[in-house]
């Protein structure tokens, strides 16, 4: 080839790959490049900051350079600072800095200098990022117009319409009516409809039969137990755990708060009122036990051992849950993607750093490990709030402590944050009437059962004397039967000692009230005197019981000793020799008891470790007066100007009615998550959400009756469509859902007849669930404890679970053939077939009316030709199987059969 050739293909390539092209592929920038820096570099050098004025956000952002001039030289690597910066060994010049962000790897840095050895091509109408204060979730909720598209009731139908208007969508028509009400029952209950529901909906000709059928399910307490479920995954309900009974996590009795849920749910409180109820109610509602309840929200983030862990834990999901924003990103640094700093975490921090956990008395019960209301309160108001350098906890910034504050971006008000006095019930909670009450009748109780013990030993004696009057006298009763008897007055004389207690430290308590709330100086010394010699009184009485409980103490002992085998009686008189002094001890102490006394209490602190001393930390008191921090906070969050918190909570509504959520990143809505598949009717949600009082029962009634929600999920005559739009993302059709966990056990449950109907109350122990028939929701659940069944079928996680994953595996399968739930149903279930079959005038041998009337309530669909054709000829063949059903009847067996094959069915378990 002539030189002047080679010359001539030179000019060519230089024409075809000069500057801003590139003869190594024109996607490598936007492809490979741009994502590397979007991921280490755009949080300092992007829209979000601009560290040594420099963003690397566009290429010619890069030639264009910061403070200290370019920072790429196109087709100069050697002469390119950010190829240096990326690749050299020297820590302190190294970007990123090894606590913002991963190193690039050998190859990435290659990649890089070759990009720029290439001349450093960029797309021609490359655009920098747009200001994070533009992002679509920052922006205020404003109801935009709804489209006018014809045959469009429903506005959510107008919205989906123009997208389908837009695609060429055609959308599916409406699902089948039993479908359709299967459908809405275990959407808005959790549970199937029954037979005589869907024979009533079958013979329903009037038009307005769907619209009735939802009234009627949002009306059924059961609506509460359904959607509480739902809010408890984003919410982290969990029942507490530690180490054996250590308590470590959450709180004992947490169960309050799911009943409060439940309740709230059923009662259609408002959304922002609940939110409100869960992050301050001991400030909005201290004397109200129900709204107190709501806390347990903040009383499950308990720790033990780390405060810092349990603050970490609040602060992340306060956010997540409620706002959609990774909050807890800015731990150790700026936030990558949205405008909060590092110093906007620990401000949001500090609306918590007072807060400490309780539990109070409830009416009826003085036990505390019995039951009670686990609540948040603040305890440590001057507890300061750092920075925490880098994240870690040795390294605080204590010269510049931080104050609760809002991200600037989202400071649509001015923050107002005023101390709440408390009513003295509040911080002295053994004021309220129900907590003396419940002391008393608790001894009462014992001492009851005390007396009627004596009476039955007593009788027990008695009768004993007479059956042996002929061959010996009543004075020769053993001294086993002598002490036992003993024992019964001695725990009759403690019993009547604690009563007499509870009663002179109940008197002494009101008198030392009336003492400190007298205004009128004259009474004051009048009250004083009295309030001392009541507290004479009941230091005498608790002192007398204590005695009391020593005599008890000291016969038992003397009892065991004479029931000891001969090994074990010098132990036993060791132990006879201690209850002696102990008793001694006890008189003695009664000879002097002076005036101060144990006070009954109202509430209990739950104690934390935080100092690593092996030791409960010394206890927080109950203060006068709370800071009004959380409900500031509160009242910001449920601002009707909030831009995000009714956006998250009508995403996480439709999310559980349609199984996909309009923002695919459910609780991440800044500038790294996706953004909304219909962002114009996530807004007109939101409005109608807010305009409606925060009604969520006003929400779900216009998501179930839209076309969109009652559309057929299958997918006959749609190849058009699904070239469109293969996954749905504009919903012309109905995606099928899989059913979660509980729904699954507590539909097998309701079709056998079985479930226990009963709302609320303590959760069934591990140990007891599998032969309880209780809802799921009421199982014992924790990190530690849970149970089998529903795990298999993804179950939540109590650390995180804003989505539910869902799984196929092969143990799903096992359970449903093998489990007991299962096995025991499936005879019920024909059981009631046949009894509903009797009731229309089927013939008791009807296979035909049994197979269609079994799909019809498990399936919640007739059967096709083929299937009923295969079910009966599977009938059929069950019947004749030899021994099969042993002692039972062969058309009984083989409905059974039938009845568990359809439990099995794919169908069951998912929500076409």
């Amino acid at each position: 080839m002539r030189i002047s050739q080679w010359l001539l293909l030179l000019l060519v390539a230089w024409g075809a790959f000069g500057p801003g092209r590139s003869a190594w592929g024109d996607d490598t920038y936007p492809t490979r490049i741009k994502p590397l820096l979007r991921e280490r570099c755009y949080s300092c050098h992007g829209a979000l900051k601009q560290e040594a004025g420099l963003r690397l956000d566009t290429v010619d952002l890069m030639l264009r350079g910061g403070d200290a001039g370019p920072v790429v030289v196109a087709g100069s690597a050697d002469e390119s600072e950010l190829l240096a910066r990326v690749s050299t060994a020297d820590p302190f010049d190294r970007m990123p800095p090894e606590h913002e962000g991963e190193l690039f790897t050998a190859e990435q840095v290659a990649l890089l200098r070759d990009w720029i050895a290439a001349g450093a091509p960029a797309p021609p109408d490359e655009a920098p990022e747009r200001d994070p204060a533009e992002h679509w979730a920052f922006q205020a909720i404003v109801r935009p117009p709804v489209p006018m598209i014809e045959g469009a009731a429903n506005p959510i139908d107008a919205f989906i319409a123009r997208k389908h208007a837009e695609l060429g969508l055609v959308p599916q028509g409406e699902a089948d009516r039993l479908l359709l009400l299967r459908r809405l029952s275990i959407d808005l209950i959790g549970l199937p409809p029954t037979l005589e529901e869907i024979a009533d909906t079958q013979g329903d000709a009037s038009p307005d039969w769907y619209d009735r059928a939802v009234d009627r399910l949002l009306d059924d307490p059961r609506h509460g137990e359904r959607w509480a479920r739902h809010w408890m995954d984003i919410w982290r309900y969990s029942d507490w755990w530690g180490l054996g009974e250590q308590l470590r996590n959450s709180q004992p009795h947490i169960w309050h708060w799911r009943d409060w849920i439940v309740e709230a749910l059923n009662a259609d409180l408002p959304y922002d009122e609940m939110v409100r109820s869960m992050l301050a109610a001991d400030e909005l509602y201290p004397n109200d036990l129900d709204r107190l309840r709501a806390s347990g929200f903040l009383a499950r983030n308990y720790f033990l051992f780390n405060r810092h862990q349990w603050m970490d834990e609040t602060v992340e999901h306060v956010s997540k849950a409620f706002l959609g924003l990774t909050t807890n990103c800015a731990k150790c640094h700026d936030h990558k993607y949205d405008p909060i700093s590092q110093a906007d975490y620990y401000r949001m921090r500090a609306f918590f750093e007072p807060y400490h956990v309780r539990l109070d008395v409830v009416p009826g019960e003085a036990d505390l490990g019995r039951d009670g209301i686990p609540r948040a309160f603040d305890g440590v108001p001057e507890t300061p709030t750092y920075l925490f350098i880098r994240g870690e906890e040795r390294n605080p910034a204590t010269s510049n402590p931080l104050v609760p504050d809002l991200p600037e971006i989202l400071r649509f008000k001015p923050l107002e944050i005023e101390p709440v006095v408390l009513p003295v019930e509040a911080w002295q909670p053994e004021r309220r009437p129900w907590v003396a009450e419940a002391y008393r009748r608790a001894a009462l109780e014992t001492l009851e059962a005390a007396e009627a013990k004596l009476a039955d030993a007593r009788g027990a004696i008695d009768a004993t004397c007479r059956d042996g009057a002929d061959a010996a006298g009543p004075d020769e009763t053993t001294e086993e039967a002598r002490l036992t008897l003993l024992v019964t007055e001695r725990n009759r004389d403690a019993a009547e000692a604690e009563l007499r207690s509870i009663e002179r430290r109940i008197a002494a308590m009101q008198a030392a009230w009336d003492r400190d709330d007298q205004t009128d100086v004259e009474e004051a010394d009048a009250l004083a005197e009295r309030a001392v010699a009541a507290a004479r009184e009941a230091a005498r009485a608790e002192r007398e019981a204590k005695v009391a409980q020593a005599r008890l103490a000291l016969a038992e002992a003397e009892l065991k000793l004479a029931r000891a085998a001969e090994g074990d009686r010098e132990a036993a008189g060791k132990a006879v020799e201690s209850a002696r002094a102990a008793l001694d001890e006890a008189v003695k102490g009664a000879e002097e008891p002076g005036d101060r006394f144990t006070p009954l209490v109202g509430a209990k602190w739950t104690p934390t470790r935080f100092l690593n001393s092996g030791q409960d930390d010394p206890a927080i008191p109950f203060l006068p007066q709370s800071t009004g921090r959380r409900s500031a906070l509160a009242d910001w969050i449920t601002d009707a100007r909030n831009p995000l918190t009714a956006r998250v909570a009508v995403n996480h509504v439709w999310t559980r009615h349609f199984g996909t959520p309009l923002v695919p990143t459910v609780f991440d809505f800044g500038r790294n998550g996706q953004p909304p598949t219909h962002p114009d009717l996530l807004d007109w949600l939101a409005a109608e959400l807010i305009e409606h009082d925060w009604s969520l029962k006003h929400l779900h009634r216009l998501i179930v009756r839209s076309d969109a929600y009652r559309r057929s999920s299958g997918m006959a005559d749609a190849e058009g469509n699904l070239a469109i739009d293969p996954d749905n993302r504009f919903l012309w059709r109905r995606d099928p859902i899989r059913i979660e966990s509980q729904a699954v056990r507590d539909a097998v449950l309701s079709l056998a007849g079985t479930l226990d109907p009963g709302l609320g109350g303590p959760p069934v122990p591990k140990a007891e669930q599998e032969g309880s028939a209780r809802r799921s929701l009421y199982f014992f659940h924790s990190n530690n404890e849970r149970n089998r069944f529903l795990t298999m079928f993804d179950e939540a996680l109590v650390k995180e679970c804003y989505r539910r994953a869902q799984s196929i595996v092969p143990q799903q399968a096992l359970a449903l053939s093998n489990s007991h739930l299962v096995l025991d149903a499936s005879p019920r279930i024909a059981a009631r077939i046949a009894g509903a079959m009797a009731d229309q005038g089927h013939e008791a041998d009807d296979d035909e009316a049994f197979l269609r009337m079994a799909f019809v309530l498990i399936l919640g669909s007739e059967p096709s030709d083929a299937e009923a054709a295969a079910g009966l000829r599977a009938i059929d063949d069950w019947k004749a199987l030899e021994d099969s059903s042993q002692d039972q009847d062969s058309l009984a067996f083989a409905r059974e059969q039938l009845i568990w094959v359809l439990l099995n069915h794919t169908d069951f378990v998912t929500l076409r």
